[in-house]
């Protein structure tokens, strides 16, 4: 299929960051806002219930394409005062939900059970009793109120101010001038004095600035701990696990299984470093191609390919893929000005999703495309429930996008029967796993690490620095010869406000997609159990949706030895296939 390498965001709202459309948008949200605050001054639940969902649902509208113009065009100023403007609106809908929470809090047992037997609030069930549980466990609604005043340009405003230090970097790479995504890009590539060079360079670009990014990064989590004194809560850990709906026990039993399997790992990386013809590799080489004549893989060639691999695990998700592959939903081109990385954005009152990433004809590039395709197909599976049904943890919000790129890694597998191409398969296939597992185990360690010195006073530079690289060579096993010491200032998830502590979620995401697989592959019904986890996914905690639908413990060992005997296998392939090719 040809296809447009270019999104259009004029069915979500027409003109862009001048839109006129988006402007009647602010205005009719601001009308429809002070009409929350009369019912909510009527203790109204019902009607407030039904204008918390609609605003919750235009308001994502807004935000989500304004967040499309910020990353289509990074010098785009009307976008950045729209974004001020957004987080403004967003900051009264939010006063106006911590009122509605209070109400809630303080409804009676009786009153609150007849308001969930409605058959309008039934659906909805879940959500109004987490909300309900939260509001005991804040400060009050006044208190509440004014944090949220401030972090507008407090808090928030420090994660964009890390954007537009960002967006003021240019990188300089053979003669060309790049921005932060299309250099990182270049950090897998098969020519190693290139991947060297790019990494060096991105490097000593964050080590000019470096005492900027300290600044911002202190103040930011600075005001997130401050947040949790008042509020009495102890653990840095609280307000993660309870956004992702998760309990500790299974982060602590995921991890310690992780950690048990590093070995396997680090044998991995030693038999790479051996095929790279490498004393031991850097971290620059763990996802470079061991081959240099690396698979180039036209965008087209890329899209009939994802659709086709994933037809053969499940034609609903097949057809998905089609649809917005040529509905002008993504923004893949290769040019400067761009954000750097890759997501996606649902847009829920449109009933569309939106894709954004630079794709240059890597393998790493498909398996980024199928990823964001997964996320995509969770939103049109989830758009069809009420709004405050939709609301799915980021733990269980990387399940469809991982098992996209799961989906494609197999069928890629089966289909290759030379020894030299599965080799390579194995090993891209396995570098992405090591990404998934010691990488975001890294920064685990070091934000656990960062969060306890910052509550003791500022973090420097230098020790950040410091901390980065110790936390990696924990995590790899001291087998790398050169770490990524300025990490922390270079990766946007470390200063994302919506989210602490935003990097675990895709560990658990990876291994919880690849339990639904083994799961799923038993008993043969892999389409009707992964849909029907998706759909549930915003309405139970992600232990209780694994008991439902796989009947597994996730605080328990076993599912998540099974899931990584998975890899284990694969592992032993590449191995035994590394020993009999001579790359």
């Amino acid at each position: 299929m040809e296809l447009s390498k270019r999104w259009n965001l004029d069915p979500i709202y027409s003109g862009g960051s001048r839109s006129k459309d988006l402007q009647q948008a602010f205005k009719n949200q601001s009308a429809q806002l002070h009409f929350l605050e009369i019912f909510l001054g009527e203790k109204n639940l019902k009607a407030s219930i039904q204008s918390l969902q609609e605003l919750d649902l235009n308001l994502k509208e807004m935000e989500h394409f304004i967040h499309c113009l910020q990353a289509q065009n990074i010098e785009d100023i009307e976008a950045f005062f729209l974004d001020d403007q957004m987080k403004q609106l967003k900051a009264h809908f939010s006063n106006l939900f911590n009122r509605f929470d209070s109400i809630l809090a303080h409804t009676s047992e009786k009153e609150f059970e007849a308001l969930l037997k409605d058959s309008k609030i039934a659906p909805i069930a879940f959500a109004l009793k987490e909300r309900r549980f939260l509001a005991k466990e804040r400060l009050t609604p006044e208190e509440e109120t004014f944090i949220n005043d401030l972090g507008v340009s407090g808090y928030h405003g420090w994660c964009q101010m890390w954007e537009s230090l960002i967006g003021d970097m240019c990188f300089s790479l053979n003669g060309k001038n790049l921005s932060l995504g299309q250099i990182e890009n270049t950090v897998d590539h098969q020519e190693r004095k290139i991947r060297k060079l790019a990494f060096e360079t991105i490097e000593s670009s964050f080590e000019k600035k470096e005492g900027l990014f300290a600044q911002v990064l202190n103040h930011l989590a600075g005001f997130r701990l401050t947040m949790y004194r008042k509020r009495g809560w102890n653990s840095i850990l609280k307000e993660p696990l309870i956004l992702n709906r998760m309990e500790h026990k299974t982060l602590q039993t995921m991890w310690r299984v992780v950690q048990k399997y590093q070995k396997m790992f680090l044998t991995y990386f030693d038999n790479k470093a051996a095929l790279l013809r490498l004393p031991q590799l850097s971290w620059y080489d763990m996802m470079a191609p061991i081959e240099k004549n690396e698979l180039r893989i036209p965008y087209d060639e890329a899209a009939t390919f994802i659709v086709d691999a994933f037809q053969s695990f499940s034609p609903q998700m097949a057809t998905f893929a089609h649809q917005v592959l040529t509905s002008h939903w993504i923004d893949a081109e290769n040019r400067l000005g761009k954000h750097p990385g890759g997501f996606c954005t649902g847009f829920p009152k449109s009933g569309q999703s939106r894709i954004f990433l630079t794709y240059e004809n890597t393998p790493t590039n498909l398996y980024t495309l199928a990823h964001e395709i997964g996320h995509a197909f969770h939103n049109h599976l989830l758009f069809s429930k009420p709004k405050m049904a939709q609301q799915v943890p980021m733990t269980l919000a990387e399940t469809a996008s991982t098992m996209a790129e799961m989906i494609v890694t197999r069928v890629t597998l089966e289909k290759e029967n030379d020894p030299k191409k599965r080799l390579f398969l194995l090993d891209h296939h396995l570098s992405r796993a090591t990404s998934y597992l010691l990488n975001i185990y890294s920064r685990f360690l070091f934000e656990t690490q960062f969060y306890e010195e910052r509550q003791k006073g500022f973090v420097s530079a230098k020790i950040l620095n410091t901390m980065m690289v110790e936390a990696q060579k924990e995590a790899f096993g001291k087998h790398l010869k050169h770490y990524h010491p300025r990490f922390w200032a270079a990766k946007m998830h470390f200063y994302i406000t919506e989210m602490p502590f935003y990097n675990f979620p895709y560990t658990f995401g990876y291994l919880f997609s690849l339990g639904i697989f083994y799961h799923a592959s038993q008993h043969k019904c892999f389409e009707s159990i992964f849909t029907s986890i998706l759909k549930d996914s915003g309405e139970m905690s992600v232990e209780t949706l694994a008991k439902k639908h796989l009947d597994v413990d996730l605080q328990q060992e076993t599912f998540w030895d099974q899931t990584l005997f998975l890899l284990e296998k694969e592992c032993r392939e590449f191995l035994e296939e590394a020993k009999t090719n001579c790359i």
